[in-house]
């Protein structure tokens, strides 16, 4: 039942933020040190409305065979966010009256200080989860017998319902004392991204299988699950890093890389400079340790709290397809054989997890070689498609997967989401060209201002894109040095960006 799939995506985003770095991330695209509860609530409630266009009787009676519907019957098939959209705009007046009256609109509206424009640019993006945003000056030509009753479907009974069950679900969202949702553009983009991400998990049937009937104790049910599935699928780590916490300090460069002692721009990169850094660039010659140092940041960042896991992107796929079996070296010695994440290789192509390698079924299914538990079938969820990849709590991909996340391309959003919570570690910094350099600096501004850290590494980095990547997450570029200047440059050297905290 549809009710059944709103109440798992407003239970799933409500599990995702209650993870201690995405919270924090979305909070800091808003300005904010942190998200209230009553915040937190009245998101998990646009969560819930993100399919609420699926009650139109068009959806409702695609199943349906033609003959069914009668001889002269108006009503067609339609969609649930297209043709949401002339009854949005006021095109079907008496749809429009009556559609956020249901909702309860007045109520909501509240929930804002602009008049009623951040929450109608938050259903927006709760509306854009197919991965791209909802146009509102364009789509379909007006649908009117959709919206109207038609024998046992009445869609203005089904979203005062639903207005019902909500308030239930989520009576925090309408205390009084929660502040003024947010109005930045980021907030929205990476509510949008998290809210896609949790219809992802919500929709995925291993965790959420079919249920005929809805009772009250339903919502219960749905958090349980919802818990369960962010866990499984590497969201929710914190029984990780407390089980990394308590076996102490971290393991020494000997046993996590198999070199005695760590270098001078392996120290510097990843023990004198502060964790609350967060773009870092490291220059030095090849095979000089610039790996071992990002790796050896992660790992301080990790058990400091500071990130969650890493995406390690390289400039080819033979490069990532290299370097992924020492990093996963690298996971099995940082952390306990009993809490160890996944690796993922997200080079599309490949289905390689851990030691695993995967072949695709139909219905997007995966057989993987080892014959995993239903645990590790869910750790593996992010590598099953190349969409998903930046879910992963450790992947070693191209950098262009990364670079997804700020590109006008279907589900940037969501990756970007995923990707602020981890570190993102750029190596051989240099191979960019001009336009790829663009989009590198378009990346690192949008996962600094979400709070998120950074590591560029390069054998060859010349001063102009050096002072790119350290102006990234601040407003405008560095400019450009004299050239006696240029020449003069340390090297090799560990610098670091304007963005801290």
């Amino acid at each position: 039942m549809l009710e059944h799939h709103l109440a798992d995506v407003g239970a799933c985003l409500e599990a995702v933020l209650s993870q201690p770095t995405v919270r924090q991330r979305l909070a800091h695209t808003a300005s904010r040190d942190e998200l209230d509860d009553g915040t937190v609530a009245r998101l998990c409630v646009f969560a819930v409305l993100h399919d609420i266009g699926k009650v139109n009787v068009g959806f409702q009676t695609q199943v349906w065979e033609p003959a069914y519907l009668g001889d002269g019957c108006q009503v067609r098939r339609a969609g649930h966010t297209l043709d949401l959209v002339p009854v949005l705009r006021g095109e079907d007046q008496e749809a429009f009256g009556w559609f956020f009256d249901a909702l309860g609109w007045n109520d909501i509206s509240d929930w804002d200080d602009s008049g009623g424009h951040v929450v109608s640019d938050l259903l927006v993006a709760t509306l854009s989860h197919h991965g791209l945003p909802l146009a509102l000056d364009g789509g379909r030509e007006a649908n009117p017998m959709v919206w109207r009753r038609f024998g046992g479907l009445d869609p203005e009974a089904f979203v005062r319902r639903v207005s019902r069950l909500v308030r239930g679900w989520f009576p925090e969202a309408w205390h009084l004392g929660a502040p003024p949702l947010p109005a930045e553009p980021g907030f929205q983009h990476m509510f949008l991204g998290l809210c896609t991400l949790a219809d992802w998990i919500g929709s995925n049937e291993r965790w959420f299988p079919y249920e005929s009937d809805l009772d009250s104790q339903y919502m219960d049910s749905a958090r349980d699950k919802a818990r369960h599935a962010v866990e499984e699928c590497g969201l929710d780590i914190r029984d990780q890093r407390r089980a990394v916490c308590e076996r102490g300090d971290l393991p020494g460069f000997r046993d996590l890389f198999g070199f005695p002692l760590a270098n001078a721009i392996q120290n510097q990169s990843a023990v004198a400079t502060p964790l609350d850094e967060r773009v870092v660039i490291v220059e030095s010659e090849t095979g000089s340790g610039k790996t071992e140092a990002a790796l050896w940041r992660f790992g301080r960042l990790f058990k400091a709290n500071r990130v969650d896991g890493m995406y390690f992107a390289l400039p080819t796929r033979a490069a990532a397809l290299q370097i992924y079996e020492r990093i996963q070296s690298f996971v099995d010695s940082a952390f306990p054989s009993d809490a160890a994440p996944e690796v993922v290789l997200a080079v599309p192509g490949y289905l390689r997890s851990g030691d695993a390698t995967g072949r695709a079924l139909q219905n997007y299914e995966v057989w993987w070689d080892d014959h995993p538990d239903d645990a590790t079938r869910g750790r593996r969820w992010a590598a099953e498609r190349s969409k998903r990849y930046l879910a992963a709590q450790i992947a070693v991909g191209t950098v262009d997967q990364a670079m997804l996340a700020v590109l006008k391309v279907k589900h940037s959003h969501m990756r970007a989401a995923c990707l602020a919570r981890n570190l993102l570690v750029v190596d051989e910094a240099h191979a960019s060209d001009t336009y790829m350099g663009v989009i590198l600096r378009a990346l690192l501004d949008a996962h600094l201002r979400s709070g998120g850290h950074a590591v560029l590494m390069s054998a060859t980095l010349g001063s102009v894109a050096r002072r790119r990547w350290l102006a990234a997450g601040s407003d405008g570029d560095a400019e450009a040095l004299p050239l006696k200047e240029a020449i003069e440059c340390p090297y090799p050297a560990v610098t670091i960006g304007a963005s801290r905290g």
